[in-house]
């Protein structure tokens, strides 16, 4: 039997497998309010450039190699907490804005969930810490290698 938790809505009380973050009541409105919301982050944000780039199948490839080379687990959470949580976002360590010719080098690349992507975005913002970030994250990956080759 899979190990349950809680719905992550405030006050849901019902039980999914654990890895899963709604339910599937939660999960019909939230999928239609991330399109949204991806929508208008698109028309209004979006580098036209990057997202050609993040539609492409040179993207969708890359993407799936680095989930597979890093067992589709957060190596951020992995290396800093010694946690397992299964990655479902590629990060770009130094982003595409800043050099487009890294956007499939897999040393610039980083496999971590969607809470630890919120959390680097917000670091991001600050040029200090993104660059105290990018290094963190950088050692995380030459540490990742070592486990794996050790």
């Amino acid at each position: 039997m899979a190990l349950m938790k809680y719905c992550n809505r405030t006050g849901c009380r019902r039980l999914v497998p654990q890895g899963v973050k709604y339910c599937v009541a939660h999960t019909l409105g939230k999928t239609e309010e991330n399109r949204q919301r991806h929508k208008e982050y698109d028309a209004h944000c979006r580098n036209q450039k990057a997202k050609d780039f993040y539609n492409s199948a040179e993207w969708k490839t890359t993407r799936t190699r680095v989930l597979a080379r890093d067992a589709n687990i957060d190596i951020y959470l992995y290396i800093m907490e010694g946690r397992i949580v299964p990655a479902d976002t590629v990060h770009h360590i130094v982003e595409l804005s800043e050099d487009y010719s890294k956007r499939c080098d897999m040393d610039n690349l980083i496999s971590i969930s969607e809470a630890t992507h919120s959390m680097i975005s917000k670091a991001y913002k600050d040029e200090a810490k993104k660059k105290a970030m990018q290094q963190t994250l950088r050692e995380c990956m030459s540490e990742y290698k070592k486990r794996l080759a050790g």
